[in-house]
């Protein structure tokens, strides 16, 4: 039985303890019911449907290290809880993709210049990672709106520093 199979088996059993069946599963995922049957038929299933069906029974794909060797370091993708605060439909900044990754939509908060877009970047990645992305985007934009939004990370940053002291 290869890997794949196996992981989607385990959801499967993890999804019949719970009482669901597959398309249930399939919705609570925000997957097709399709999807879960080819999975299931065939074996083979694409990772992040994968790592959704796994998220919609309370399970988490993992890696470890194989015994007797040393573990390299993981950098973490975000799951759906912990997606970029700006991935918020009321930002208007991911409608057709809400898992769009950080530094995409930062770009477009910035591009938008919005104080209250600006802000919820800096809350939401930090102010050194808003202002690398900045770092892009500001070439692109005319200047009067680039003076603006630097204008706008300047008050934002004093108001940071203020708040801190």
């Amino acid at each position: 039985m290869s890997t794949s199979q196996s992981l989607v088996e385990t959801v499967l059993h993890a999804a019949q303890a719970q009482g669901l069946d597959q398309s249930r599963l399939a919705r609570r995922a925000g997957l097709r019911a399709e999807t879960v049957s080819r999975a299931k038929h065939r074996g083979t299933i694409d990772l992040a449907s994968l790592q959704a069906l796994a998220q919609a029974v309370g399970l988490e794909l993992t890696l470890q290290p194989v015994s007797g060797t040393e573990a390299l370091p993981v950098r973490r993708e975000r799951s759906p809880a912990q997606r970029s605060p700006l991935a918020d439909p009321k930002w208007g900044l991911a409608w057709s993709n809400p898992d769009a990754p950080a530094d995409v939509l930062v770009r477009n908060a910035l591009a938008h210049g919005n104080f209250d877009l600006l802000l919820q970047a800096v809350l939401g990645h930090g102010l050194a990672f808003v202002k690398t992305q900045w770092r892009q985007v500001s070439p692109t934009l005319p200047t009067r709106a680039r003076q603006e939004v630097e204008r706008k990370l300047n008050n934002i940053e004093q108001g940071l520093n203020d708040a801190a002291a």
